[in-house]
């Protein structure tokens, strides 16, 4: 009886996008003293179940998406195969659960990366890659404001390719929704007014049998932008008051991107 052939396994390129929840620590003290924090800390991850619960597919108007994500106390990690019409669906994901949380009054802070990593099968729970360390190293020590980053090689693909945004926007590249930092950092411009977000947006569960998730909106419902422009500001006014001059910092990033938003509407309203 002949040997079975061992099947090796090999990394594959994959997007990556690891996230952490800027100040989650103090967020969780703050409960001994605030049981209303609690509350509202539990409803932030409990959005996160809606994609981790998935079977690790995401259904669009192009078929079906295969994606992992994995959460770990304040840490959020979303892996997609390096096609190109999937970047688009991570950044919208990145979108969607950034508002919920703003919505919630907690800020995400990240990094995007393309890069190896070992492609789990459903269930596996194995998260594993040089994509992983690289994206957990920018997001640790680069990122530092409340900002989700995108790696510089990853910017290039996107511009090279010219990557579609839909469905972060309803036309135009995907390039035109990352800006580039006072410090020479690549970010995505999650407040751009152009990104597409609706009122009453909700995460749906489409097949039973296989369990696949879908970011769903009315078409006809009104923009959700303002709403998520006064939850910003609110975030941005509670942080100023904070008396540890690092936590201040990021908050006052925070409020200057803010500013160069609105500051950019009026220009374009001018035109």
């Amino acid at each position: 009886m002949g040997m079975e052939e061992k099947i090796i396994k090999k990394y594959e390129d994959c997007f990556l996008a690891y996230l952490d929840i800027l100040g989650f620590k103090n967020k969780v003290k703050e409960t001994k003293t605030k049981p209303e924090e609690l509350e509202t800390l539990i409803e932030a991850l409990r959005i996160n179940t809606k994609f981790t619960q998935s079977d690790g597919k995401k259904t669009t108007s192009i078929g079906t998406l295969e994606i992992r994500s994995s959460f770990f106390s304040d840490s959020f990690l979303f892996m997609m195969k390096a096609n190109e019409e999937n970047l688009p669906h991570l950044f919208l994901i990145i979108r969607y659960l950034q508002d919920r949380l703003w919505e919630h009054k907690l800020c995400l802070r990240g990094a995007m990366v393309k890069g190896k990593m070992y492609w789990p099968n459903i269930g596996e729970n194995i998260i594993l890659g040089p994509a992983m360390i690289k994206a957990y190293k920018l997001e640790s020590e680069v990122a530092i404001y409340p900002r989700i980053i995108v790696s510089e090689d990853l910017y290039r693909y996107i511009k090279d390719k010219k990557i579609s945004a839909h469905p972060v926007s309803e036309d135009g590249e995907l390039k035109e929704f990352i800006k580039k930092d006072k410090d020479g950092v690549y970010f995505f411009d999650i407040l751009n007014p152009n990104i597409l977000r609706k009122k009453g947006e909700t995460i749906i569960t489409i097949n039973k049998s296989w369990k696949s998730f879908r970011i769903t909106w009315n078409p006809s419902e009104v923009s959700n932008y303002e709403n998520i422009i006064s939850a910003v500001k609110k975030i941005v006014k509670n942080g100023k008051r904070n008396q540890n001059p690092v936590v201040k910092q990021k908050y006052s990033w925070l409020s200057s991107y803010l500013e160069e938003v609105r500051e950019g509407e009026k220009e374009d309203k001018k035109w």
